[in-house]
């Protein structure tokens, strides 16, 4: 089996284990809006940003990201050096996380006693973030060792890990909500709490992993060694780089949460002597929040699995220097991202009304509530394949030990995405946010995709006319399928669309495929 084919074995597998914990998340946030509502909610995913966006970062690549093609190189040098590095890289990380964590609770401290003046939702915020604040210790040591258990081609457990979270906050809400008060405002520290004790418990679960691996970590307070220093380094801008789209789309939620009319705040307010009506309302944070989580999915299952199993393949050739084995596994994994982001982007347009309805609507989250969120959504999805084809080329640049060129093309559309969020928001509301956030991603994908294949002269296009041609024909037969049933369903409800157009869309995007001979769906079946 050629290299290119263990990079797809490997990540056949990560996808299987991140549909499971994407479909739990799913069930997570469906129960989590029948019994909150957005309103409450509202003031909850504020303060989860925190975790959650370590979660991203962290979880999904920045510090793994710096980590792997230092570590691969190391390994190709000394082994029992790559051992100490790797137990130095975990020293050092609970030590500044530790100090993170206290600095933040203290603040945390300082604002509720001192200048918090804004009621008992500012003081909710603080009391959730402060208990999920820990989380953030043990969410970036368990992204450190999936990436040391990654560049052993141990994939399954750093994988599986975000299952064991989604099922701390389903048995949370299900079982334990009523212990900690009566109202929703109250038990909605239930989140907060299974947040915090699930980071725990996805450490304990790689434990095993690492003994299998031959790595014993240890506590080794020797900071002298280059590799340390220099994962460090590049881990400082990787953090930004890699994750353009989650400050993007942190940027969203915030410029909602403070641009929202609230019954707190009216519903207009006053700048520079001219009165002005809040452009969104009370909700709109977890309208924004559960149209990403819905875009997300296929990124999660398709194009950061991807990304995750091709980066210590791109490493290993970066440091040989077989830049025609680099250039020909990442011009397989281009044309996979496409494969999978073009149908995903259409499907995902069609069928976002119902499928909005039948994840987050009833009780609490009423079918306005789902209007807004699909809306979003609608604007979100259309970046979808620039959110894929990112993820790939950040992680090619840091296999060359780049960090630079991708920090510098993020802090640009950062920048450019919180302007166009000011401006878009009026005419828009949600929906303007999260169409500032797919056109900041298109453009910053492009950008990296140029300037990688001047730099380093690789050859990435070899079979990309081709995929794209039978991928736009099989998407267009997959969308006029998935068109079709929704036109004769209309009316039926939402759970009947779904169910119906789906099965429809998949089950023609695949045929078609097959028919064309699609080189991408041929070797993601084990045909080719």
């Amino acid at each position: 089996m050629s290299r290119e084919h263990h990079f797809i074995s490997s990540a056949r597998l990560i996808i299987a284990l991140t549909l499971v914990s994407r479909i739990l998340g799913m069930l997570r946030d469906a129960i989590c809006s029948r019994c909150f509502g957005a309103g409450v909610l509202h003031y909850f995913y504020i303060p989860f940003l925190i975790p959650n966006l370590a979660r991203r970062i962290f979880g999904e690549g920045a510090l793994s990201a710096a980590l792997i093609p230092v570590y691969t190189e190391q390994l190709h040098k000394d082994k029992q050096a790559a051992k100490a590095l790797a137990s130095s890289v975990i020293t050092l990380l609970v030590i500044i996380l530790a100090a993170i964590t206290l600095l933040g609770m203290c603040a945390f401290y300082a604002y509720w006693h001192w200048l918090s003046d804004q009621g008992d939702k500012s003081r909710l915020i603080l009391s959730l973030a402060a208990i999920m604040l820990p989380y953030l210790i043990s969410i970036c040591l368990v992204a450190a060792i999936g990436g040391l258990l990654n560049v052993h081609r141990h994939f399954a457990v750093p994988a599986a890990t975000p299952i064991l979270f989604n099922i701390f906050i389903i048995v949370g809400v299900i079982c334990f909500r009523g212990y900690f008060g009566d109202t929703l405002w109250q038990q909605v520290y239930v989140i907060a709490v299974a947040v915090l004790l699930s980071g725990f418990a996805q450490l304990l679960l790689q434990y095993p992993a690492l003994r299998k691996v031959g790595l014993s970590l240890r506590f080794r307070f020797s900071f002298r060694d280059e590799g340390l220093r220099k994962i460090f380094r590049l881990m400082a801008p990787m953090i930004v780089g890699l994750a353009a789209v989650q400050i993007n789309t942190l940027l969203d939620m915030l410029t909602a949460y403070y641009l929202s009319a609230t019954p707190q705040t009216g519903s207009t307010f006053t700048l520079a002597g001219q009165v002005f009506e809040y452009p969104v309302k009370e909700g709109s944070v977890t309208y924004l929040f559960y149209a990403q989580r819905c875009y997300q999915f296929p990124l999660g299952v398709f194009g950061i699995a991807f990304a995750t199993a091709i980066f210590p393949f791109l490493s290993s050739f970066a440091a040989q220097k077989d830049f025609r084995q680099f250039s020909d596994t990442l011009a397989q994994g281009f044309r996979l991202v496409i494969f999978i982001g073009l149908p995903a982007t259409v499907g995902m347009i069609l069928v976002r009304l119902p499928m909005v309805k039948v994840i987050f609507e009833g009780n609490e989250f009423t079918a306005a509530d789902s209007s807004h969120t699909a809306r979003a959504l609608f604007f979100y999805s259309l970046g979808i394949v620039a959110y894929f084809v990112q993820q790939l080329l950040v992680r090619a640049y840091y296999s060359f030990q780049d960090s630079v060129t991708p920090v510098k093309v993020a802090v640009r559309m950062v920048g450019a995405n919180l302007v166009l969020n000011l401006i878009l928001i009026w005419p828009l509301g949600t929906g303007g946010m999260a169409l500032s956030t797919a056109f900041c991603a298109t453009a910053g994908g492009v950008v990296l995709l140029v300037v990688l294949i001047k730099r380093y002269d690789l050859k990435i296009t070899a079979g990309l006319f081709a995929c794209v041609f039978k991928t736009v024909i099989a998407t267009v037969v997959m969308a006029s399928g998935g068109w079709w049933a929704l036109y004769v369903l209309n009316g039926s409800g939402a759970i009947w669309q779904m169910v119906v157009a789906v099965p429809i869309c998949i089950s023609l995007f695949i045929l078609t495929s097959l028919l064309l001979k699609h080189g991408e769906i041929e070797a993601l079946l084990h045909r080719k």
